[in-house]
């Protein structure tokens, strides 16, 4: 007889993570303003990786559980393929707010089909695998990447193109640890900031990686360098490292029960909903802890907005005796 799994708690962070990407939107039906929950795709509730959590509402994650004729109505596979689908659509949507234009036309170009095909035959006439890899990475075919990543790694490349062309792929698990290791003292013995901190972002090591970029940022400006200072500022940014640490602080804060900077956290992520959850879950020791910036978070998600003024002008009150009494 097989024994229940023991379910445990998704973290605050990765739950807060899979609602944002979702949009709280269940991926199958998607029917704006249904109740959610999420749901772990491998039916092993003490498996909360990331990659097998999925949101669902409450009618679909009921057909998981459906069995007869064929099976169930819904499998795994089905339930990534649809995530997947929805949470693409969800950044794209995102993304879209950000598109910039010129004139009357978008800054970002379709692929030119003659320029791609001769490119990609004068790398294959030379034998040119790793280029071969990042001319087609850079215009969306990640078959023919990957092809011509394992060509190049099984004909032999450098420590540095192995890590490189696993980062291409998003496969950095792929690469060997004494690999990354090598690699990683090389750059510091080089004290070759940028490319370190490119890798260690690659491994998810964010906080190191930050800190990497930050010393090449530094040393680009004490050497004048502007362009190059500007270019691997721009990078951290770009790289959505910012956002990374954001996170590491929210799951810090949760791992320490410190529900303030688990707020915070989540107000500069912009997961509001999450913060709507988080305080009315624990609206009871918000209430005796008699914070008032908790307070107003808690009335805030309570949408009692005559609260939230009588809180704010019983600070200003307070504020003002101590000042007068000083």
């Amino acid at each position: 007889m097989i024994k229940n799994k023991v379910r445990k708690q998704i973290p605050t962070d990765i739950a807060a993570r899979v609602l944002f990407f979702a949009d709280r939107t269940c991926c199958v039906c998607r029917t704006p303003g249904k109740p959610v929950q999420i749901h772990h795709i491998d039916e092993n509730p003490e498996n909360n990786d990331i990659k097998n959590l999925s949101v669902l509402c409450l009618d679909c994650h009921n057909e998981t559980m459906i069995k007869g004729g064929f099976g169930r109505k819904l499998n795994s596979e089905q339930i990534i393929l649809y995530r997947d689908d929805w949470n693409n659509k969800v950044a794209e949507k995102r993304a879209s707010y950000e598109l910039k234009f010129d004139g009357n036309k978008m800054t970002n170009e379709k692929v030119d089909i003659e320029l791609a095909t001769s490119l990609a035959e004068i790398y294959r006439e030379n034998e040119q695998y790793i280029m071969l890899a990042i001319h087609y990475s850079s215009i969306g075919n990640y078959e023919l990447r990957d092809k011509y990543i394992e060509i190049a790694i099984s004909n032999g490349v450098s420590e540095g193109s192995i890590c490189f062309l696993r980062a291409l792929q998003n496969r950095a698990d792929l690469i060997p640890e004494n690999t990354i290791n090598q690699q990683l003292d090389i750059y510091l013995e080089n004290k070759n900031w940028s490319q370190r901190a490119r890798l260690l972002n690659d491994i998810g090591r964010y906080k190191e990686a930050t800190e990497n970029y930050i010393l090449d940022v530094k040393e680009n400006l004490g050497n004048e360098n502007i362009f190059s200072a500007a270019y691997y500022l721009k990078e951290l940014v770009e790289e959505g490292l910012i956002e990374k640490l954001f996170e590491l602080a929210l799951k810090k804060s949760a791992e320490e029960d410190d529900l303030w900077w688990q707020i915070r956290s989540l107000e500069e992520l912009g997961w509001y909903s999450e913060i709507n959850d988080l305080v009315l879950k624990n609206a009871k020791r918000i209430e005796e802890s008699n914070d008032s910036m908790l307070l107003i978070k808690l009335e805030i998600a309570r949408k009692n907005f005559n609260k939230v003024k009588e809180i704010r002008k019983n600070i200003a009150h307070r504020t003002g005796i101590e000042q007068i009494s000083e």
